[in-house]
C-alpha cells in the first residue's frame, strides 16, 4: 500500500473543512483535503445543469460575518453580491421588512388581533432583554402561550425554517433567541455570481498556493488509530488505497459518519450515548426552477402560510450568469412536516409543487423544473439541529470535528461551519507545530 505523510488530513471539503484547511495551510501546515465527490464544496458547491449553475445547498452566504472573516484572514476572494432587503409574502401580498420595528410590522400585517400581537411582542422583548425561555420547550409551544393565531404562528414557522433549516416545533425557544442575538437572523446575505462553488475554489487556491493538496474522488475508508490517538487515514483514490499518515485529522463529514470511520468500538460508551441521543440531522427540500422571465419582482421572498415552501430565491436578478442568456434561475426551499425519518419524499415534493403553482403566477406557462432534491439521511441539510450539537473534540486524541454538527449555540449553516474551523484551528495551533 502506498503511503504519504502530511501535517493535517481534512476529510470532507465542505465549508468547515475548506475553512480549516485554508487557515492551517496559511500558517505553514502541510494540509491534505480529501473529498469523495468529483467536486469540492459539499453543500456549498455548484452543479452545472443545462447551463444553469444549480447550488448543492448554500444559496445565500452571509456577508460581513464569520464566514467572510475567514476569507479575509487567508486573503481569499469573497465574491458575493448583496441579495437586498428581505421581503415577506403574507396573505398573498409582499411586504418589505423595515429596518426598525420589523417583527411588529410583520405580525400586524399577518393578524388583525392586536391583543395577541401585543402579547407576543411583550414576550419577545422579555426573552431578548432579560432571559431566554427554557431549552425544554419548542418555539411553537412557547408561542402558543401567547397566541393561537395561525397567521402569527405561520410568520415564525417561515422565519425559523428558512433561516435555521428546522421547523418551529423542532427548535427550542431558547436556541431561537440565542440565534437572534448571535446572528441577527442572518439579515445580510448575497448571491455568488460564479455559483457557491466559487467560494470553495477561492479557499482551494489558498491551500494549493501553500503547498497543500486537495484530492477529489477520494473516499476516506478508515481513520487510523494507535492507543486512542489518531495516526491518519486510509483513503481510496483512483481504485488504489493509500495510507495517509498525519498526527492530526479533521473530519468534516458529520459526527455520525466520523464514528463509523473510527469504528464505534473505539469510542467510549458515554460519547456514543451522547452521540445517539443528541444528533438529529435536519431535512430540507429544494426545488430548482428555470424560467423564461422573472417570476418574482424581488430577489427573494420569505413565504408564510404555504403548505411547505418557506422561501423562494431568484439569484439571477443579481447574478444573471447563473443561467443561460435570457433565462432565469430560481430556487425554492421547503421544510417537510418533520425532520425525523422516514421522509415521504413524493408527498412532500407534491405539496411543494402545489405551493409553487399558487405562489408564482404563470408558473405552468413560464417555468420548468430543473432538479428536485431532498437533503436528509447521510446527506442532510445540517448534520444536527440547532442546540443538538457534539463537541469539536472527539475521544480520540487529535481527531477533531468541524461543520454544522458541532455548532456553537446560536449558529447555523455556513457561518456555523466556519466558526467551528476557527475554534479547531486555534486549538491545533496551540498544541501542534507544523513539520516544516
Amino acid at each position: 500500500m502506498d503511503e504519504q505523510t502530511y501535517d493535517i488530513v481534512v476529510i470532507g471539503s465542505g465549508v468547515g473543512g475548506m475553512c480549516a484547511g485554508a487557515l492551517l495551510a496559511g500558517e505553514g501546515y502541510r494540509v491534505l483535503v480529501t473529498e469523495r465527490l468529483p467536486r469540492i464544496g459539499g453543500r456549498c458547491s455548484t452543479v452545472d445543469y443545462r447551463g444553469y449553475k444549480c447550488t448543492t445547498g448554500v444559496i445565500g452566504p452571509e456577508m460581513g460575518g464569520i464566514l467572510q472573516e475567514v476569507f479575509d484572514r487567508v486573503s481569499a476572494a469573497f465574491d458575493v453580491r448583496p441579495a437586498g432587503p428581505p421581503h415577506y409574502l403574507i396573505h398573498g401580498e409582499v411586504f418589505a421588512m423595515p429596518v426598525k420595528g420589523g417583527l411588529h410590522t410583520l405580525l400586524s400585517k399577518a393578524s388583525g388581533n392586536r391583543e395577541e400581537v401585543k402579547n407576543v411582542m411583550g414576550a419577545f422583548s422579555k426573552a431578548l432583554k432579560w432571559k431566554e425561555p427554557s431549552q425544554n420547550i419548542s418555539l411553537r409551544d412557547w408561542l402558543l402561550q401567547f397566541t393561537q393565531d395561525d397567521a402569527i404562528l405561520g410568520i415564525f414557522q417561515a422565519m425559523v425554517s428558512a433561516a435555521t433549516l428546522v421547523n418551529a416545533h423542532e427548535m427550542s425557544a431558547r436556541d431561537f433567541f440565542i440565534f437572534l442575538k448571535k446572528m441577527k437572523g442572518v439579515s445580510t446575505f448575497g448571491f455568488c455570481p460564479g455559483g457557491s462553488i466559487a467560494l470553495m475554489e477561492s479557499l482551494a487556491r489558498v491551500i494549493k498556493e501553500n503547498q497543500g493538496e486537495i484530492w477529489t474522488r477520494a473516499s476516506a475508508l478508515h481513520i487510523l488509530l494507535e492507543e486512542d490517538t489518531v495516526q491518519g487515514a486510509i483513503v481510496k483514490r483512483e481504485e488504489a488505497e493509500i495510507r495517509v499518515r498525519a498526527p492530526v485529522v479533521i473530519s468534516n463529514c458529520g459526527p455520525l459518519q466520523t464514528a463509523q470511520l473510527v469504528g464505534r468500538q473505539h469510542l467510549d460508551q458515554g460519547y456514543l450515548t451522547e452521540l445517539d441521543k443528541t444528533v438529529r440531522p435536519a431535512t430540507v427540500i429544494a426545488i430548482h426552477l428555470a424560467a423564461d422571465r422573472p417570476l418574482l419582482k424581488e430577489n427573494y421572498l420569505i413565504v408564510t402560510g404555504a403548505r411547505r415552501i418557506n422561501a423562494i430565491f431568484q439569484p439571477t436578478s443579481v447574478c444573471p450568469d447563473l443561467a443561460p442568456v435570457g433565462r432565469h434561475y430560481l430556487l425554492a426551499g421547503a421544510a417537510p412536516e418533520s425532520s425525523l425519518p422516514p421522509l415521504n419524499a413524493k408527498k412532500e415534493i407534491d405539496l411543494c409543487m402545489e405551493d409553487l403553482r399558487d405562489l408564482l403566477p404563470g408558473f405552468d406557462d413560464h417555468a420548468e423544473i430543473l432538479l428536485t432534491g431532498t437533503f436528509h439521511g447521510a446527506w442532510p441539510a445540517m448534520h444536527s439541529w440547532p442546540g443538538r450539537d457534539m463537541p469539536v473534540k472527539t475521544p480520540i486524541v487529535n481527531l477533531y470535528h468541524v461543520g454544522d454538527g458541532v455548532k456553537s449555540p446560536g449558529m447555523v449553516a455556513a457561518p456555523a461551519a466556519a466558526e467551528t474551523a476557527l475554534r479547531v484551528v486555534k486549538d491545533i495551533e496551540e498544541h501542534h507545530l507544523p513539520a516544516r
